[in-house]
Parts: structure tokens; sequence; C-alpha cells
């Protein structure tokens, strides 16, 4: 099942009903992709940037390798009647995939850092544009674990290497892109304590109940209460990455 497993899937698309990435994201990509008439989205989990895209009339071809997260994504297509995203349920690298006006990945670390000449093959499918978007900030946050790590494990919480790395990579392969950052929100709501907790503890990989009682106390004096229940407000901070293909001779 790997890292989205259902219930982590339905939490995460729960946030994304939320979150303002896509309302502030989206309007950057369009003004900045113009004459592009398909995007393909690599790891477009449960359609943050696909379903505003394609609410804007743009055809999008949305790429995961999580079953979960691809079903809550066709589950809101079809309920918001929209006809124009193609799903593809694999890892990226398996089989192959169909040239696009522009390609979109965001935050998808793993493959922009790790995989080895990926930055190389997006560029030989992208007709027109590429957009990257990662976290802005080594310091940032993830889920308060700065305060937990400390207090459940001892230890700090890591610094996370940020955009700049993928810039420089960028820079490195001559490619001179634009970059501008934006803030957004991504609240997490919650039905009671009690599934902010399991919520917590599932992302910590914390399978017994030994930190149940320092999480809902901790827990208790940053969640918000709602007209539904409770949520955690999250203001996060990214770098949207981009840059035109040269043309091909």
């Amino acid at each position: 099942m790997g890292f989205w497993n259902s219930l982590k899937a339905q939490w995460y698309a729960k946030g994304v009903k939320r979150s303002t990435l896509g309302r502030i994201a989206v309007p950057v990509i369009i003004e900045n992709s113009k004459g592009a008439r398909n995007y393909l989205d690599i790891g477009s989990g449960c359609g943050t940037l696909t379903l505003p895209l394609a609410s804007a009339g743009k055809r999008v071809t949305a790429l995961d390798s999580s079953t979960a997260m691809l079903e809550l994504l066709r589950t809101e297509a079809e309920r918001q009647k929209l006809d124009n995203i193609k799903i593809q349920n694999r890892e990226w690298g398996v089989g192959k995939i169909a040239a696009h006006d522009a390609v979109i990945i965001s935050n998808v670390p793993a493959l922009v850092r790790e995989r080895e000449g990926f930055l190389e093959e997006v560029s030989a499918i992208a007709r027109k544009f590429v957009f990257i978007i990662e976290s802005a900030g080594p310091g940032a946050d993830k889920f308060y674990y700065k305060e937990l790590y400390p207090m459940l494990f001892g230890r700090e919480f890591p610094a996370r290497r940020d955009y700049l790395s993928t810039y420089s990579k960028l820079h490195a392969l001559g490619i001179y892109a634009n970059v501008r950052i934006i803030e957004y929100d991504f609240d997490q709501p919650f039905d009671d304590l009690n599934e902010a907790v399991e919520f917590w503890k599932e992302y910590l990989g914390l399978v017994t109940g030994e930190f149940d009682d320092i999480l809902k106390t901790f827990l208790q004096k940053k969640l918000v209460q709602t007209r539904t229940g409770l949520k955690a407000p999250f203001r996060k901070r990214s770098a949207i990455i981009w840059w035109k293909q040269k043309k091909r001779t």
C-alpha cells in the first residue's frame, strides 16, 4: 500500500478541501503556461492541482502510484462532473509517458532530488513548460514535529532540504528557472481529539498507546475548535519553480 494507505489518503483529502494551495498556485501556473493545451500532474495525489486545473478547462493527466489517492480524485472529479481528467495509476518510470505541453511536479521531493536523471526525463516529455513546487525554508516545520520530536523521541526534528537544492541542480543543467514564493493555508480538520491523536500516531509511526496522554495534552493546546470539530491550523511557504522549454531542433 506504500506511504499513502487508505487512512492517510482520506485525512490528506480532508486537508486538501481546506487548503488554499490550489487557489494560489494554479493561477500562477496558468498565467505562465500560455499556449499549453494539456498538463501532466506527476504525483497528483487526490487532486490538489489536478482538480482546479480541470475546473479551469484544462486537460489534465493525473499520474500517481497510490490507488487510495486516485480513488479519492476519481470520486471528486465525478462529483464535480469533470470529464477532462485522465487518471494513470502507476509509478514514474513504469511504462511510457506521452508528451504533454506542461508538466507539473508538486511536493514530490523523492523524485526530483533522489531519482537519477529525473529532470532530464521530465524535460524529454514536456513540450513547452515545466513547473516544480517545493517547500521554501530549510527550517520549515511539519505537523509540530519540532516540538514533538524532543518530547517523544529525545532528539531534534532534522532540517529539511528546500527548493534551493533543486534550483541549484537545474542551474547546473543549464536551466535558469523562474521562482515565485507563495504562502498558503493547509488546515487539517478532525472530528474530535481522539481522531487527531490517531492522525499523529499514524504519521509518527507510533503503534502503541505509550504516548497517547502526551499527544492529547499537547494537541489540546494546539487545535482550534470549529463548528464541525477541531482543526490544526498550518501556514506553509512554497516555491513555484518554472521554465519554458527551449525549442527543439
